[in-house]
């Protein structure tokens, strides 16, 4: 068996040391030129001349005007803090869904899951979720007394795949006592 000095093991534990130390510091410094050169633009639309050598002016236009439309989804019908009856509610809201995105949106109450697809009621139909409309009932959740947050989610495919969310808490009361008859 060969044996080492001190001297020679604390060398060679110093040289790992350094190596390991050198790998994390040059991986470190990797990932982050990585991100700054590919860091995710707005809706991940990545832009510029690198990206449209091989197209045509016009299709340059077209993309920059597609990677310039902002992906949104918003609930419409109620603002932040609006205080609502429990119970049954039917909320509308709008999203950038369009002809050439493949998107859906969904809605959720306080998290919970799985979350609801909407009902699409954009001018091009059935698949069309530029407008839609949810209502929360029963059979999903009813609006409760207290703070409820709703939430709505848009994902697209197409460019994507890309997600969006907007939120609102509402707060529930009450629904109103029926008056009671007079007495005759």
């Amino acid at each position: 068996m060969k044996t080492y000095s001190n001297d020679c093991l604390l060398r060679n534990n110093k040289k790992k040391y350094l190596f390991t130390i050198l790998l994390l510091a040059t991986l470190s410094i990797m990932g982050y030129s990585i991100e700054k050169a590919y860091s995710q633009l707005e809706d991940s639309q990545l832009d510029g001349p690198a990206m449209d050598s091989t197209k045509d002016d016009q299709s340059k236009s077209l993309s920059k005007d597609k990677s310039m439309s902002k992906m949104f989804v918003k609930i419409t019908s109620h603002k932040n803090a609006d205080v609502v009856e429990a119970g049954e509610l039917t909320i509308n809201g709008t999203s950038s869904d369009s002809r050439s995105r493949d998107c859906i949106v969904e809605v959720d109450w306080n998290n919970n899951k799985p979350s609801q697809i909407v009902t699409p009621t954009g001018p091009g139909g059935s698949s069309d979720f530029s407008t839609w409309t949810f209502t929360y009932a029963k059979d999903y959740h009813e609006i409760e007394e207290g703070p409820n947050e709703l939430t709505s989610k848009l994902t697209c495919i197409n460019p994507g795949p890309l997600t969006k969310w907007f939120s609102v808490t509402l707060t529930g009361v009450p629904p109103p006592f029926p008056r009671p008859l007079p007495i005759p």
